[in-house]
């Protein structure tokens, strides 16, 4: 079945000095819609395992933990790029992030797991690299896939270029060659082909990007690093991927 363009669902408002312009609504995914459609055979056995019911309440506390954990790198990184000061850094995040995370209702064990975690990003390797920060929390889109996301650090590494970087909170460690590893690499492609796109002008090449994944019972730092020929090759699956989203979508028109 081929895709058509449904003139029933234009709308017509006023444009350019009050001329008529019509406009086509299309459905626009996150990266994590998107990266959905793949199988994850451990997930299914988890859902069925415990119920749906129990696996939302699960899925929600990690969820409300995981914030907390962002919310304090997150304010850390961006007053570390101001300051380059990381004792100031610290005592900022730890003033402002609970009262943020208290106002968006977070449970306050929640944020005290967060705050854990986030110490042992603080007292690890990985929190020395972000000194030359471009930016936190990007809201990213792909001008030709249609298709949006968030990550989490944009930034500049000596010796390597422009990185970018998403924190995760995992009970446990990603195993390699696992389902999640492979959704979490092809997210790291969605991340650079979209900053790609967006700053095709400027030429911007993402040379690296990374998953840290912050363990519930362990100071371990877990690295996820997506480089070179894998990098690109993250790119075009992802890329094949979201058009298989759209023509499942009936939006196949946008690439015919």
């Amino acid at each position: 079945m081929v895709d058509k363009f449904d003139l029933k669902k234009v709308v017509w408002l006023k444009g350019y000095r009050d001329l008529p312009q019509a406009y086509y609504p299309l459905k626009v995914p996150g990266v994590t819609t998107v990266l959905n459609e793949i199988p994850d055979p451990d997930f299914e056995k988890f859902i069925l395992e415990v119920g749906e019911e129990k696996a939302k309440q699960i899925m929600e506390a990690a969820g409300q933990r995981g914030t907390a954990m962002h919310c304090f790198i997150e304010n850390f990184l961006k007053e570390l790029a101001k300051s380059k000061d990381p004792s100031m850094a610290l005592n900022f995040t730890q003033k402002t992030s609970p009262l943020i995370l208290e106002n968006e209702r977070v449970p306050m064990e929640k944020i005290d797991k967060g705050r854990e975690m986030f110490f042992n990003f603080y007292y690890s390797e990985h929190s020395n690299r972000y000194l030359d920060l471009i930016g936190t929390e990007l809201t990213l889109h792909s001008p030709t896939l249609f298709v949006r996301g968030k990550t989490d650090v944009f930034y500049n590494e000596k010796g390597v270029g422009r990185v970018v970087t998403d924190f995760k909170s995992s009970g446990k460690l990603i195993e390699k060659g696992s389902v999640k590893e492979l959704k979490y690499k092809r997210q790291l492609g969605a991340y650079a082909l979209f900053l790609e796109e967006m700053f095709k002008e400027k030429d911007v090449k993402i040379n690296k990007a990374t998953i840290l994944v912050c363990l519930t019972n362990s100071a371990l730092i877990q690295e996820i690093i997506c480089e070179g020929e894998e990098l690109e090759e993250q790119k075009r699956e992802f890329k094949t991927l979201c058009i298989d989203w759209h023509i499942k979508n009936n939006q196949g028109f946008l690439f015919g």
